[in-house]
């Protein structure tokens, strides 16, 4: 872990980013009066200060450390968001099912009630059946 005035970078935490010739950038320690000590990447065919044909990527390590550590916090928190939405979309499919069940109790009773509205019906019927019969035997045996 190498370290300057105003930040930390962890050296093992962050891996070689790729430049944009395609080359992975090393990881390097600036020489430079005002920023001795810091790291950073550059592309194997960077060069200050010459004329020759050169890539120009070059970041600070310590940035781009702060970068992906918000990256992978942004990262984490969404995943937390899905997982959540994954959580409720569960909660209401059980609930869902607990629905789907009551209404198939509530169809059965339902029908239950039908039938037995129907027993009722057929009683009445053949109680009033039998009290209408019941009276013609008793004023036939009467006589008229």
């Amino acid at each position: 872990m190498a370290s300057s005035a105003s930040s930390c970078v962890d050296d093992d935490f962050l891996e070689s980013p790729t430049c944009w010739c395609g080359l992975k950038a090393p990881l390097k320690t600036s020489q430079t009066n005002k920023n001795l000590g810091r790291k950073f990447y550059a592309c194997p065919k960077y060069k200050y200060n010459t004329g020759e044909a050169k890539c120009q990527f070059f970041i600070w390590a310590d940035i781009l450390q702060l970068v992906e550590e918000r990256t992978r916090a942004r990262e984490n928190a969404v995943r937390k968001r899905e997982d959540d939405v994954l959580l409720c979309e569960y909660k209401v499919e059980q609930k869902e099912d607990k629905l789907f069940e009551r209404v198939c109790v509530l169809d059965k009773l339902e029908e239950e009630m039908q039938n037995l509205v129907v027993w009722n019906r057929r009683a009445r019927t053949s109680l009033y059946l039998y009290w209408v019969i019941s009276i013609v035997i008793i004023f036939g045996w009467l006589g008229p």
